[in-house]
C-alpha cells in the first residue's frame, strides 16, 4: 500500500481546509502544489533525496493553518462574484418574464389597480433596479475592486445573506401582486404554453439557484 509523500499529504490537508467554487479551489490547490514541487526540485538539485527535499519544501511553505486564510479569502471573493452575478442576472430575467406575462394577460382586463397595489408594484419595480445595480457593484467589489478596497470575507458573507434576503423579498412581493391581481385563482384552460412553462421555470428555478449560491457564499466566508 503506497503512502502519500509530504507534498501529497500537505496538498490534501490544504484542499480539505478550503471551501469555495470547485474550479477556483482546484486552481489554488494546483498552484500550491506546483510551488511545492518546484521547491522540492530545487532542494534535490542541492543534493537532498526526494523525501527529504519534499519535507524541506513543505517546511519552507509553512503550515496549512497559516496559508489557508489567504487562500480562503480568494475563494470567498470568487464565490461572492459568482453569487452577485447570479442574483443580478436572475432578478433581471425574472423581471423581464414577469413583464411579458403581465402585458399579455392585461390585454383582456378592464381592471384598474388600487393605490395600495400600485405602491406595491412600484416598490417591486424599484427594488429590481436597486438589486441589479447592487449586484453589479458587489461583483465589481469582489473582483477588480478588491485590489483597491478592503473587501474580505465579511463582505462576502453579507453578499450571501443579501442574496437570500432578495429571494425572500421577491417571493413575498410577487405572491402579493399575484394574490391581488384579477387573474388570481383562474384556471388556465388553454393548456400549458411555452410562455407559461418559461414563467414557471423562472418562478421556481431562479430563486432556488440564488438561495443555493447565497448559502455557498456564507459557507465560503
Amino acid at each position: 500500500m503506497l503512502t502519500a509523500g509530504p507534498i501529497d499529504a500537505y496538498v490534501a490537508t490544504l484542499r480539505g481546509a478550503l471551501r469555495g467554487p470547485r474550479t477556483a479551489k482546484a486552481d489554488l490547490v494546483q498552484e500550491a502544489r506546483d510551488g511545492l514541487i518546484d521547491a522540492a526540485e530545487r532542494y534535490e538539485d542541492e543534493g537532498l533525496d526526494r523525501l527529504a527535499a519534499e519535507r524541506a519544501a513543505v517546511e519552507e511553505f509553512g503550515p496549512v493553518a497559516a496559508l489557508a486564510p489567504d487562500y480562503q479569502r480568494e475563494l470567498a471573493l470568487a464565490q461572492g462574484r459568482r453569487t452577485a452575478v447570479i442574483v443580478g442576472a436572475a432578478v433581471a430575467v425574472q423581471a423581464l418574464v414577469s413583464e411579458v406575462a403581465w402585458r399579455r394577460a392585461a390585454v383582456a382586463w378592464n381592471w384598474q389597480p388600487g393605490r395600495g397595489y400600485l405602491i406595491l408594484a412600484h416598490t417591486v419595480d424599484y427594488a429590481t433596479y436597486a438589486v441589479v445595480l447592487g449586484a453589479l457593484l458587489a461583483a465589481l467589489a469582489c473582483g477588480i475592486g478588491s485590489r483597491y478596497l478592503d473587501v474580505g470575507r465579511a463582505f462576502v458573507r453579507a453578499t450571501g445573506i443579501a442574496a437570500i434576503g432578495v429571494v425572500a423579498f421577491f417571493i413575498v412581493g410577487g405572491t402579493l401582486l399575484s394574490a391581488f391581481s384579477p387573474t388570481w385563482g383562474q384556471e388556465n384552460t388553454g393548456g400549458a404554453t411555452s410562455l407559461s412553462l418559461a414563467a414557471s421555470a423562472v418562478t421556481f428555478g431562479l430563486p432556488a439557484l440564488m438561495t443555493y449560491s447565497g448559502l455557498r457564499c456564507v459557507r465560503a466566508a
